[in-house]
């Protein structure tokens, strides 16, 4: 099996070497954008430090019960925790208790915290105790957007593996191997932007795509607006649910929106750079004919600070009704 990854092949390579080497680190952040490839390079090294056959030493059988487990977050020596909306200091003090036992079964204790970027600061704090004196045989691993968004001290003392996106022909390849048509990888690979997680969702589900369509929609919408049909938008977006939910939602819209100011930025300023968006841009360079390039980049700007703020728990409906204010009319 192998690691069975798409791109980032200088960190399996690392990650390899240091099981090899039996120099493993107590803690390790993995970190990038979302659906680059944090969760699955983590989950491999995961199954690599518990594989019963690896043969040699830092590779993955992806047959036994070890590996089969880890893949199924079921193995009794894997703690996984996710942010739901947030991960707490009970959450962190209830992990620290678990870890405090020797392993069931594999050679390590394993502890995953998703997204930990969404961790409140208390639970960061208490996490410091573990990062500074981890029991033996303990693993932890951390993924985050940006290392910016958690504490220094939490930052140094982990091994930072610092994910970038992947290039287009590799993701053409990756969707090709799964038996995509070769135009359809294509579009695919450049849509995604890098992040083959991306690329391989929208290859499974067809309706992601539709949900990028209407994001889209609903920028050309705003742009036509006044401000109060900007914020009945904005609340529209926003929705209903769990916060969690409400903010993947958001999330997913802008970085849709980005994507497009991005084309609509470069082609303003007619730099030679491949477009994201083949499929749309046309028809939003048609409607944006009137807006400045200094426009486009702010809009830009606009769009990448709300990310951020939505990264950074923001109120939703506040942060969307702020960029409102803040994107061109058409």
């Amino acid at each position: 099996m192998s690691w069975d990854l798409v791109g980032h092949d200088w960190a399996v390579k690392l990650l390899k070497h240091h099981i090899e080497n039996e120099r493993i680190r107590h803690a390790y952040l993995f970190v990038g954008p979302e659906s680059v490839g944090k969760r699955t390079l983590a989950t491999r090294f995961a199954q690599a430090l518990s594989c019963e056959r690896a043969d040699p030493p830092g590779e993955i059988c992806g047959e036994c019960r070890a590996c089969r487990l880890v893949s199924e977050e079921a193995f009794p020596d894997l703690e996984v925790i996710r942010p739901d909306p947030t991960i707490q200091v009970d959450d962190v003090r209830a992990l620290q208790r678990r870890l405090a036992l020797a392993p069931y079964e594999g050679p390590w204790r394993i502890a995953l915290l998703e997204n930990f970027h969404n961790a409140s600061i208390s639970a960061s704090n208490a996490m410091l105790k573990t990062l500074e004196e981890p029991p033996d045989q303990v693993v932890l691993l951390l993924t985050a957007s940006a290392q910016e968004l958690l504490l220094p001290t939490v930052v140094s003392r982990c091994e930072v593996i610092p994910l970038r996106g992947v290039a287009s022909s590799t993701i053409v390849a990756a969707l090709e191997d799964r038996h995509a048509e070769p135009e359809r990888a294509q579009m695919l690979a450049t849509l995604s932007e890098g992040r083959p997680g991306r690329a391989i969702r929208w290859e499974s589900d067809p309706n992601l795509l539709e949900r990028r369509s209407d994001a889209l929609a609903q920028l050309t919408e705003a742009m036509g607006m006044d401000i109060g049909g900007r914020f009945t938008l904005a609340e529209r977006i926003v929705g209903r649910g769990k916060i969690v939910v409400q903010r993947r939602r958001v999330r997913k819209t802008l970085e849709a929106w980005l994507s497009i100011w991005r084309d609509l930025l470069y082609s303003g300023y007619r730099a030679d750079v491949q477009t994201r968006n083949p499929d749309l841009l046309p028809s939003f360079e048609n409607a944006a004919q009137s807006v400045t390039p200094a426009d486009r980049y702010g809009a830009v700007k606009a769009i990448s600070t709300t990310l951020a703020a939505v990264d950074s728990n923001a109120n939703l409906r506040l942060a969307m009704e702020a960029l409102m204010l803040d994107l061109p009319t058409v």
